[in-house]
């Protein structure tokens, strides 16, 4: 079926003619080379709807031409867009898995720094600390094999705890400032 559209001449009435004429074959194009119905579905319909909003400034004597053109630009463009958006997860998901240099300077650091300071407590609390964040025992667990009670076990871990955060605490908002300048 031959559609010409004019700017003076599009009606509802054409431009659905145009779309029941067409819509299969743009589909069946935007799918080919999508290889997404969802995405064919989308851009087939955006088309259309750029295609009714420009009506007045158009004039198609060939519109399946235009059509053809119309979805594989759009297309093109889509899958510029998707190949980019992976690329890009790619690229931090490696970021992710390795560590730059300095992030591993900072992290070793911390970890010297870290052992440092729990070397400094005192020596049933580093007990209690290195039990349950080294072996991972439970409080339970830890409590049994020192012959002391859970609420015991709760003290020297928070007793720790406290100790590790005040004498972390001012490296490690230094290392960050340092490290986001």
């Amino acid at each position: 079926m031959e559609i010409t559209l004019r700017p003076t001449h599009v009606t509802h009435e054409t431009f659905n003619e145009l779309f029941l004429a067409h819509w299969q074959q743009c589909f069946a194009l935007a799918y080919r080379l999508l290889q997404d119905q969802q995405m064919a579905e989308d851009l087939v319909q955006e088309i259309f709807m750029d295609l009714w909003h420009r009506r007045r400034e158009l004039s198609l004597q060939n519109p399946e031409a235009f059509l053809i053109r119309m979805i594989k630009n759009k297309a093109f463009t889509a899958l510029s867009r998707t190949r980019l958006h992976e690329r890009n997860l790619e690229i931090l998901e490696k970021l992710a898995r390795h560590p730059s240099p300095e992030e591993q300077y900072v992290a070793q650091e911390l970890e010297e720094l870290l052992h440092e300071t729990v070397q400094e407590l005192p020596p049933r609390c580093r007990e209690v600390y290195q039990l349950k964040r080294e072996e991972g025992l439970s409080t339970r667990e830890i409590a049994e094999r020192l012959c002391i009670s859970d609420r015991t076990v709760e003290q020297h871990l928070y007793q720790a705890n406290k100790l590790l955060r005040s004498n972390l605490k001012p490296v490690i908002v230094g290392l960050l400032l340092l490290s986001f300048s």
